[in-house]
């Protein structure tokens, strides 16, 4: 994708120069296409119509997927606007589309009678040991792997988020808490420790 798109860049400048145009152009300014150039252009359209019908499928069948087969599914309610404005995750997070495969989880839940649980941005869910419950004061975001100073376990940055995760969701849905749990619902973790006595 990069190096088609690169040929159309270059194929646009080598025009622009012929036309004798520096800079920006004009506007208004048409430059006359070659066969070339439309034939690339063609190719890059039909790569980006590819490549977003294998993401539309792709998270089309994970959500399913992980409805069908789970009473409860824990979720972190990210930043996703705050975290956009960082460049180096910009791209990553669009080309996720973690915004679509969220809405997907909530309203494919109400149809298997899923329980959402959305941990709070502000859930410790990277900074706990999920085997002793200890929280580091502080982990960046580039440390992709840490170990616990209190029980000494070496953790994945984001495999122990998810057992985090996991361990929040499954605590909401069994019968535990004071409070029954409707399922097909969505809940936060400040309803979550509320309805646990916590």
């Amino acid at each position: 994708m990069k190096i088609r798109q690169r040929r159309i860049s270059h194929k646009l400048k080598v025009a622009k120069k012929q036309a004798g145009i520096t800079g920006a152009m004009p506007k208004g300014t048409r430059l006359p296409v070659s066969n070339n150039r439309r034939k690339a252009s063609m190719k890059v359209a039909k790569l980006h119509i590819r490549i977003a019908n294998l993401r539309s499928d792709f998270t089309h069948k994970t959500t399913t997927r992980l409805v069908s087969e789970n009473q409860a599914i824990g979720i972190e309610d990210l930043n996703v606007c705050g975290m956009t404005k960082n460049h180096k995750l910009a791209r990553a997070l669009a080309d996720v589309g973690f915004g679509e495969f969220r809405r997907q989880i909530e309203y494919k839940a109400k149809w298997y009678d899923t329980t959402v649980v959305w941990a709070d941005r502000f859930y410790s869910s990277s900074k706990k040991c999920s085997v002793c419950n200890y929280v580091l004061p502080k982990l960046e975001l580039k440390t992709r792997e840490w170990d616990c100073p209190q029980c000494g376990t070496h953790h994945d940055h984001d495999t122990n988020a998810a057992r985090n995760l996991k361990r929040l969701a499954t605590e909401t849905v069994l019968p535990v808490a004071n409070q029954p749990v409707i399922v097909g619902t969505s809940l936060r973790v400040s309803d979550t420790l509320a309805m646990a006595g916590k």
